[in-house]
């Protein structure tokens, strides 16, 4: 019986650091799953914002580098030996609940609400007066919500050679204009 009872004791008070442990474990391979180099593929306005139409659409097919030892954003910010951060966040359902301000992610805007999940990348500097960049993880592809634009960023191919004749092949066939 005094078997048992230890047992049940240990199991009581180690089950939540063997969950903390699996998340971290979890949060590193995702990590890992995101490193590599993301291209601006769609740019819609989801509110008001002081950055214009024409300065958003400036960043269509921009480059953003997420890389373990580096991280480039689209604006030639770069981060040596950035500080990454993944976090889970449960989707608020009920009726009436408003999250504050820094919960609302893209499904309070329309988008990805049929997620139960919401996952997050926060990228910091090792110099403590940059800002952090923060993305949505959504299926491989990274989402940014900034200044009432919402950016959905693609990962693009590692070899070179195939993303220039892919990015060219795409431009002379393509008769769409993006609006």
């Amino acid at each position: 019986m005094v078997k048992i009872l230890n047992a049940l004791i240990c199991f009581v008070f180690l089950m939540p650091f063997s969950s903390a442990y699996a998340g971290g474990v979890e949060e590193g391979e995702l990590l890992e799953k995101l490193y590599g180099v993301y291209e601006v593929a769609d740019i819609e306005r989801y509110r008001g914002g002081l950055t214009s139409r024409e300065e958003a659409f400036k960043q269509l097919d921009r480059l953003v580098k997420v890389k373990k030892g580096e991280f480039l954003f689209w604006d030639g910010n770069i981060y040596e030996n950035p500080i990454y951060e993944i976090k889970g966040h449960s989707v608020l359902n009920m009726e009436g609940d408003v999250p504050s301000a820094s919960e609302k992610f893209g499904n309070f805007f329309g988008y990805g609400q049929e997620r139960e999940k919401i996952r997050t990348l926060s990228v910091y500097s090792q110099e403590p007066n940059e800002p952090p960049y923060m993305f949505e993880v959504v299926e491989g592809n990274l989402w940014m919500f900034l200044d009432g634009w919402f950016y959905r960023l693609e990962r693009i191919p590692s070899d070179d050679s195939a993303l220039s004749f892919s990015k060219n092949a795409d431009s002379c066939l393509s008769t769409e204009t993006r609006v």
